[in-house]
């Protein structure tokens, strides 16, 4: 006997389908198009700030974290690329609340300590900028291991996330954007968040692809936890790295 499925059923099918699509399969032009959006966006950022300070400074950044949020969706639907805006929807609850565990190493740990730029900060501790900047190497670190055959995908997601939080801490060390203090380091960068920055790459990289075919409200759920998770590695690092 044939059965024949319900339309329903077909179009659930076929966006389950699309989903795991979405997340596993990034083409050469999503990735080269991602490649270009970033090189444009950072040289048109970094002589921007160069050079600024204070409140200047402080506002500038609100300013760019705030471009870059508004300009990615844009240019995922300028260039036709679906799978960026799923990549931010997800990751962009998640950068807001990862500045959580910026909260408690200022509060509870005092191992780090960000300039006052006279810009509001979220419990009057952290920048407000933060919230949109944690994206920012989030999103292309998650979009080209999802390109990675997936044996390899964390693997490369740790490692890229490794390299380039060092490059973000190198280059914003001019900015004096924040600075650690009361803990080991070597040639001016704090040892203990490193392994924690790598898996908290691996995480995100991971819960996009377990919720890629849930609800939003779980999707939501899933980088709140991933949150979550960073903070307690971050913790637990701390003490052993101290």
């Amino acid at each position: 006997m044939l059965h024949v499925l319900p339309f329903g059923g077909v179009a659930a099918a076929g966006a389950r389908k699309d989903n795991k699509k979405m997340i596993d399969s990034p083409n050469q032009a999503s990735l080269r198009d991602a490649a270009l959006f970033h090189l444009a966006f950072f040289a048109l950022a970094l002589p921007l700030t160069i050079g600024l300070e204070g409140h200047n400074l402080g506002r500038a950044l609100i300013w760019l974290a705030a471009l870059y949020n508004l300009a990615l969706p844009l240019a995922a639907r300028w260039r036709r690329h679906p799978q960026w805006y799923v990549l931010w929807t997800f990751l962009l609850p998640l950068s807001l609340t990862l500045p959580a565990a910026d909260w408690m190493l200022v509060k509870r740990m005092g191992t780090l300590v960000f300039p006052n730029y006279g810009v509001p900060k979220l419990a009057n501790v952290v920048p407000v900028y933060f919230a949109g900047m944690w994206i920012m190497l989030l999103w292309p670190i998650t979009l080209y291991a999802a390109a990675v055959k997936r044996g390899w995908s964390y693997l490369f997601a740790g490692v890229a996330a490794l390299l380039l939080f060092l490059l973000w801490e190198w280059a914003a060390r001019p900015l004096n954007l924040w600075y650690a203090q009361d803990v080991n380091m070597v040639a001016g960068f704090a040892l203990y968040p490193l392994i924690p920055e790598a898996l908290l790459a691996v995480a995100a990289l991971w819960m996009w692809r377990v919720t890629a075919e849930a609800p939003r409200w779980q999707k939501i759920a899933g980088a709140l936890a991933v949150t979550v998770f960073y903070a307690g590695a971050l913790s637990l690092f701390l003490l052993w790295v101290k």
